[in-house]
């Protein structure tokens, strides 16, 4: 009799086991989607912030550089940006000229390109007059990525780009490019709220006598 209750014993000792560690699984699994939806729900605050950022630092009229440096303000510490430039497009001049560019920590002059040139990313975001993504360092050299000085001699290079166009003109007014040194740094909620940011410069830029050039 010992012996049998000894066996009922273990056996119950067993189920209890088996009970608890199935309760644990369900905790850890409850608690991963709990923590999945505070993310979410944090991505979607500091995205509700940016976009009243942006409405609130951005008005219609203002020059290019003081709307660019606002945006730039506004978007690249919540964004985790490593760069990030607004470019204006004079289709008469075929010059694509760069309003602001932030790399490496702080504003660089870049030099203006020829539009007809058509190479690099801001162009083909222009030609194409659509938002353009690149995911990785390899899709932007297969996309025909130019490298700035500053990337060549430091070998600091973005591994995701995100470039949108300005204006609502025929012909892009110009475009914004987001960069980060993440593969694959933008979500597609993320770039929807980029598209949003660029869409109200892309406004706020419509009284202004460069736009549409």
């Amino acid at each position: 009799m010992a012996l049998f209750g000894g066996r009922k014993q273990d056996e119950a000792l067993a189920e209890r086991d088996e009970r608890l560690r199935k309760l644990e699984a369900e905790r850890q699994a409850l608690q991963a989607r709990v923590d999945e939806v505070q993310e979410l729900v944090r991505h979607l605050d500091q995205d509700r912030d940016l976009l009243l950022g942006a409405l609130e630092h951005m008005r219609p009229g203002e020059d290019l550089q003081v709307l660019a440096q606002a945006l730039l303000d506004i978007c690249f510490k919540p964004l985790g940006l490593a760069c990030f430039y607004v470019a204006v497009a004079d289709w008469e001049a075929d010059q694509l000229r760069f309003v602001l560019y932030h790399e490496g920590g702080r504003a660089r002059n870049h030099p203006a390109r020829k539009l007809s040139d058509r190479i690099g990313l801001s162009e083909r975001v222009l030609s194409g007059r659509r938002s353009f993504y690149v995911r990785t360092l390899e899709e932007g050299h297969a996309a025909g990525s130019l490298l700035t000085a500053a990337e060549q001699a430091t070998g600091l290079i973005p591994h995701s780009w995100y470039g949108v166009p300005l204006g609502w003109e025929s012909r892009p007014a110009g475009l914004v490019s987001f960069q980060s040194f993440q593969t694959d740094a933008f979500s597609e909620s993320r770039r929807r709220v980029m598209d949003a940011l660029a869409a109200l410069m892309s406004t706020c830029m419509g009284s202004h006598p460069d736009q549409g050039r």
